[in-house]
């Protein structure tokens, strides 16, 4: 018997960020895995053919608005009770309040609660207020590494029920994988041209990336002699005046490129070209520009945060996020010696490869399945955890 789920599939307008990504990512895995379930794609704005090529996916006409906020709270109840879904997914965490159906929600990180400063004021007034009722209120949560339900355990476990949290890793996309087609790699060069050997970030540029830091280890790079630029991809979040002062301030203006949100086509060759990616985050739930890099084969300096240590497991550089001169040296350490370099891709191509989205897929239906039967998830690890201190270290 087909059945019929609502997913949220407003990540999917416009330019994708990490959310976007698990949510297409996760959609295509879905469909592609079995044919009981059709997938009804909710949006506050038609989604440009995204339902088209596929019976499995469906969108209703309307309404639409253009407030998200707005229009998931007051018209898409409505919907749903039009449509009759036998449950909803919502990728990106906040959900109707008023809903005519058990939900799932996935919880990316607790980065509202805990590092605050870095976010912007209207995600802490809307989603931070609504995400404890939203969390009591979904029949599962789905999570994206240990580190980020130990956060919400910690956040919100005297609110929440953990025995209906799950963790389903998020993986790198089939296109990921070392490029060793000279054409392909010479069209990606001229593109964006990198005449330079460069050190590769990608990310939003936001506060909470922690570039500052990253340009201040640069610089001290530069102080060795060592030829690279850094290569910032990545769309523009909010408060990067800082960043753009800090690099004028530092004299890095020729050697620091802004390449902007890049095609995903041209990530891969772009990745392998790179002699090392960094990736010094301050807080992450999962951090898929780890993976991404490691399945290209390219050494991989990132932050010693848990999550970025359980996503990395040994496979890269760890480097406390707060101090400029210990990335610096990590990256001078990957550039300069060829035997760490070798390792790290050796050992990041074997991790990258322990992670898919036809498993996280998987994962998902066996939550759906759950939901659809029993109304709730069987009890899960994290039962126990309850709310407890701030995991934040400085």
């Amino acid at each position: 018997m087909e059945r019929l789920i609502g997913y949220d599939a407003t990540p999917l307008e416009g330019i994708r960020s990490g959310v976007g990504h698990y949510t297409a990512h996760l959609l295509a895995h879905l469909v592609a895995q079995e044919d009981r379930w059709r997938y009804l794609l909710l949006a506050n704005r038609p989604l440009n053919g995204q339902a088209k090529g596929s019976p499995a996916l469906l969108q209703p006409s309307g309404p639409y608005f253009p407030v998200r906020s707005l229009w998931m709270q007051g018209l898409l109840p409505l919907v749903l009770r039009s449509a009759q879904p036998a449950l909803c997914h919502f990728t990106n965490f906040i959900a109707p309040l008023l809903l005519p159906c058990p939900a799932v929600v996935t919880i990316h990180d607790m980065s509202l609660f805990l590092y605050p400063e870095t976010q912007p004021r209207k995600s802490l007034l809307l989603v931070r207020s609504l995400l404890p009722l939203v969390a009591r209120r979904a029949a599962a949560i789905i999570t994206v590494s240990h580190s980020a339900a130990r956060d919400i355990a910690r956040v919100l476990g005297n609110q929440v029920s953990m025995e209906k949290v799950r963790v389903i890793y998020e993986a790198a996309a089939g296109r990921f994988r070392p490029v060793t087609a000279p054409a392909a790699l010479e069209r990606v060069r001229r593109r964006y041209r990198l005449e330079r050997p460069f050190i590769l970030y990608v990310g939003t540029i936001e506060p909470r990336k922690n570039l500052l830091r990253l340009v201040e280890a640069y610089a001290l790079l530069k102080r060795r002699g060592l030829p690279h630029q850094l290569r910032l991809v990545g769309s523009w979040g909010w408060k990067y005046q800082a960043l753009c002062q800090r690099i004028a301030g530092l004299g890095l203006e020729p050697d620091v490129v802004f390449n902007g949100y890049l095609p995903d086509e041209d990530l891969p060759a772009l990745y392998t070209l790179a002699d090392v990616v960094t990736f010094p985050s301050l807080y992450e739930g999962f951090g898929l520009p780890v993976i991404e890099a490691m399945a290209c084969g390219t050494p991989v300096v990132c932050s010693n945060i848990p999550a970025l240590a359980e996503i990395a497991g040994g496979a890269a550089l760890l480097v406390d996020p707060y101090r400029s001169d210990e990335l610096a040296e990590a990256l001078a350490q990957v550039l300069t010696d060829r035997a760490t370099a070798e390792a790290l891709r050796s050992r990041g191509l074997a991790r990258a490869a322990q992670f898919s989205w036809q498993q996280a897929a998987q994962e998902t239906l066996q939550v759906y399945e759950e939901v659809y039967t029993r109304g709730s998830l069987a009890p899960s690890p994290f039962a126990a955890l309850r709310a407890g201190p701030s995991p934040r270290s400085r």
